[in-house]
């Protein structure tokens, strides 16, 4: 909250050139913060009591975690030579499976979802260089 607040404070310094673009996209960005900050605050608070009661205990499914532990060594290894796409469409359908899902519609929509979001605010948005491929 307080950082969405002082973002939103920032923008009365820009200059008027770009008060109707920049300083409004800034705007919009510290208000969702906050409005986003104030409804996961309001069901932390509703979802305490439930939490105390349930401890979120790893040693009760090791075999998940230790899994994931060795496909996500095992994704960070391939990124090099597969490059981030090809490397995360094999990663994470099997996570997915490892952790749980079973409906291979979602575990296949989920992927290209995420896969679809990436691409669009990291190489399109924001121009960020994904690693790349090696190999082919």
């Amino acid at each position: 909250m307080v950082l969405a607040f002082l973002l939103y404070r920032s923008t009365a310094a820009y200059p008027d050139s770009v008060q109707g673009s920049t300083a409004m996209y800034i705007r919009f960005l510290a208000v969702s913060l906050g409005l986003l900050c104030a409804v996961e605050t309001g069901l932390w608070l509703k979802s305490r009591e439930k939490e105390i009661s349930e401890k979120l205990n790893i040693t009760a499914a090791p075999m998940r975690f230790w899994g994931l532990f060795i496909e996500l060594v095992i994704y960070s290894l391939l990124l090099e030579p597969l490059g981030f796409y090809l490397a995360s469409v094999l990663f994470l359908p099997v996570a997915m499976v490892t952790q749980g899902a079973k409906k291979p519609i979602t575990i296949g929509l989920t992927t290209a979802g995420v896969l679809l979001f990436v691409f669009l605010v990291f190489e399109k948005l924001l121009v960020v260089p994904l690693p790349e491929r090696l190999w082919f």
